[in-house]
């Protein structure tokens, strides 16, 4: 795998590529800080995966963008929250959005989920997504047809509402055992990783609207 990291130099970068370097190590990583874009763009294309510092000073929405259209994996690295960008950048849809408050075992499993073509969004920006896909959902419920069964589309809108296991389990009459195996087979079949991944795609895939 070519793996680039656009990010500006610091003792946060440089401990990220020692990290992805011990994680992937018949991997080759090369790190950016060009001002650039055309060469940017020239080191994107030659790579599978890309991540981008949101912050990084170039117009990060276009080259995202262009390298999307190409078919490349492209991961939005995300320091601050309320950066302008960031809106828009999730109404791209790219393939992951990290941030940057993330340990090693949470960082490889976000990247090998995006190599296995499914997104991964960290918990901590999941409110900035849903807003975002909330205001532009139709209210019209869409249940993923041949996808869930009645009962596990029944605990999805629950999850989106936020209920734990527990209220779940109260408003639809079941165990606490019934419904984390509910919740596990949920997962597996929109293969994400975790409960607001889940409820990220229902919102995304217009089944659901808040």
């Amino acid at each position: 795998m070519e793996l680039l990291f656009i990010k500006k130099s610091s003792l946060l970068r440089d401990g990220i590529i020692e990290l992805l370097k011990r994680q992937f190590v018949d991997s080759r990583i090369t790190c950016c800080d060009e001002k650039d874009e055309h060469m940017l763009i020239h080191l994107g294309e030659k790579s599978d995966l890309i991540i981008i510092d949101i912050h990084t000073p170039v117009s990060v929405e276009p080259l995202a963008r262009h390298l999307s259209s190409l078919n490349k994996k492209v991961i939005a690295w995300v320091e601050d929250i309320n950066a302008p960008c960031t809106t828009s950048l999730f109404a791209i849809g790219l393939n992951g959005y990290l941030y940057y408050d993330i340990d090693e075992r949470t960082l490889t499993k976000a990247i090998n989920f995006v190599l296995e073509g499914k997104r991964f969004v960290s918990p901590v920006l999941a409110s900035c997504l849903v807003e975002l896909y909330a205001r532009s959902q139709s209210k019209q419920l869409q249940p993923p047809i041949g996808v869930l069964s009645k009962r596990e589309w029944e605990v999805l809108q629950l999850l989106v509402k936020g209920y734990s296991n527990v209220r779940i389990a109260n408003e639809l009459f079941l165990s606490d055992k019934t419904v984390k195996n509910y919740v596990s087979s949920i997962l597996n079949k929109l293969e994400v990783p975790d409960r607001t991944n889940a409820v990220l795609k229902a919102l995304k895939e217009q089944w659901i609207y808040l």
